[in-house]
C-alpha cells in the first residue's frame, strides 16, 4: 500500500473533532493546512453531500458556449429577418460619364475604430473640367504627390484597367487621390475632400494669376513609391543612361564603340 494510502487509511478510524480552532486554521494557516486535519475517505462528511449544481465550466467550455451562442442569433435573424429585407432591394446601376469620383469609406461591422471616419476619393484627372492644357499642367502641380501619373501597362493591374477605363478620345492623364481622417465624422471628412477638389480645381482654371508654365513636372515620388511596393525594381545607372551631350569626347567615343555592335546586329 501507497504511503499517502496507509496514512489516510490509519487516520479513518480518527474521530475528527470540528472546533472553532479547526474552523479558524483554514484562515491561519491556509487552506492546505486546514483541510489537513480532515479525513480525505470519510464520505459521510457533509462537505462530500453537497449536489453538483453544474456551475463552473472550464474557460474553454465557455467560450464554445459563446460561440454557439452567437450562431444561433445569426441563424434567428437570417429565418425571421432577411425576408423583411427584400422590399429594400434595389437593382445595380453602373455610374454614369458624368459620375467619376470615387469615395471610400471604412467600416468595422458597428464597432468603433479610429479609421472608420477617414474617407478617400480618386478620380481620373482626365475626366476632371479643366479648361485647357495650361490648367491640367498646373492641376497637375498644384496636386503634388497626390496626383498619379499613368503607369505603363505593364505594371497595370487587369482589374484597375476594367475599373479605370479611359474614354474614348480621352488621353489618360493619371488619377488624383486624397483622403482625410481630421475631422471626427466621414461625412465631414467627405465634405472637406469635396471642397479641397473643388478648390484645385478653380484655382488650376485661373490662369490670370499665373499659369506655371516655366516649372517642368517632377515625377520621381512616383518612382519612389513604385520601388517601395516592389511594382518596379532598382536599376544602376550608367553611361547609356546619360545623354551623350553631357558626356566628354572621350567617354562618347567609349560609349559610341559600346553600342555600335548592337545596333549593327539589330540591322541585321
Amino acid at each position: 500500500m501507497r504511503p499517502t494510502l496507509l496514512r489516510a487509511h490509519q487516520r479513518a478510524h480518527q474521530k475528527t473533532v470540528f472546533s472553532v480552532e479547526n474552523v479558524l486554521n483554514i484562515f491561519t494557516k491556509g487552506a492546505r493546512a486546514g483541510s489537513a486535519d480532515l479525513n480525505p475517505l470519510d464520505l459521510d462528511h457533509p462537505i462530500h453531500k453537497q449536489p453538483y449544481d453544474f456551475g463552473d465550466f472550464t474557460t474553454p467550455t465557455i467560450m464554445k458556449m459563446e460561440k454557439q451562442r452567437e450562431l444561433l442569433h445569426y441563424l434567428r435573424l437570417e429565418q425571421h429577418q432577411f425576408k423583411d429585407l427584400v422590399a429594400y432591394r434595389k437593382k445595380f446601376v453602373p455610374p454614369s460619364k458624368e459620375q467619376v469620383i470615387a469615395v471610400r469609406h471604412q467600416h468595422y461591422q458597428g464597432e468603433e475604430h479610429p479609421s472608420s471616419r477617414r474617407i478617400s476619393i480618386r478620380v481620373p484627372v482626365s475626366a476632371l473640367p479643366l479648361s485647357s492644357p495650361e490648367a491640367l499642367h498646373k492641376f497637375k502641380l498644384l496636386a503634388g504627390a497626390r496626383w498619379h501619373p499613368p503607369l505603363p501597362e505593364s505594371l497595370k493591374h487587369p482589374l484597375e484597367n476594367k475599373s479605370w477605363k479611359v474614354h474614348q478620345g480621352e488621353k489618360d492623364e493619371g488619377v488624383f487621390e486624397m483622403s482625410c481622417d481630421v475631422f471626427p465624422y466621414d461625412r465631414m471628412n467627405e465634405k472637406w475632400c469635396s471642397d479641397t477638389l473643388e478648390k484645385l480645381l478653380n484655382e488650376a482654371n485661373d490662369l490670370k494669376k499665373d499659369s506655371f508654365a516655366d516649372i517642368p513636372i517632377d515625377t520621381r515620388f512616383r518612382r519612389k513609391q513604385l520601388m517601395k511596393n516592389g511594382k518596379l525594381r532598382r536599376r544602376n545607372i550608367t553611361l547609356a543612361n546619360f545623354p551623350q551631350e553631357w558626356l566628354p569626347a572621350q567617354a562618347q567615343q567609349q560609349q559610341a564603340q559600346v553600342e555600335a555592335p548592337a545596333q549593327e546586329k539589330a540591322q541585321a
